[in-house]
């Protein structure tokens, strides 16, 4: 999703440890049991409420380098969020 590539200095995930470029931005995903109570969102905190997540996601991620080309916009309405 490009969680922190806007970003100077962004975090290479995986990347720092195996120097596998298919690894570049990978992060092992959480559970979401519970989520409601696990702010801050995000690998790296950015996102403080699950209303910025679904923000986010609905503006389909930040353009970079490792971003599916199915992931697009959702256009979600204010009831759909």
């Amino acid at each position: 999703m490009g969680v922190g590539t806007d970003k100077p200095d962004p975090d290479v995930g995986r990347y720092a440890v195996t120097h596998d470029a298919r690894d570049w931005g990978v992060f092992k995903t959480p559970t979401l049991r519970e989520v409601e109570h696990t702010a801050p969102y995000m690998h790296d905190g950015s996102l403080a409420t699950l209303d910025d997540v679904v923000e986010f996601y609905d503006k389909g991620g930040i353009q970079n380098r490792n971003l599916d080309p199915n992931i697009k916009p959702l256009h979600l309405s204010d009831e759909e969020k």
